[in-house]
């Protein structure tokens, strides 16, 4: 089974979640833990941290491609 949770994206349908213009997703798959873009800024960590979601124990972050967007959060993620 998968499971993929939104952690950013244009709109926010969790009032308790922050949202911008971009994507990042957490995806889980048959024990492997992976990133799908990190968004713009900080706010997939926040909103990952609300969800319960530890991203210090990823096994792989995916770019899907090189726009700001999709990529700028990177550099707040130190795992």
């Amino acid at each position: 089974m998968i499971k993929m949770i939104v952690l950013n994206d244009d709109r926010c349908v969790n009032e308790k979640l922050e949202c911008e213009h971009g994507l990042s997703l957490y995806i889980e798959y048959d024990n492997i833990k992976l990133l799908f873009d990190t968004g713009q800024t900080d706010i997939f960590l926040s909103n990952a941290i609300k969800l319960g979601i530890d991203l210090a124990y990823l096994d792989f972050i995916i770019l899907c491609h090189g726009d700001y967007d999709h990529g700028n959060g990177l550099k707040y993620l130190n795992t």
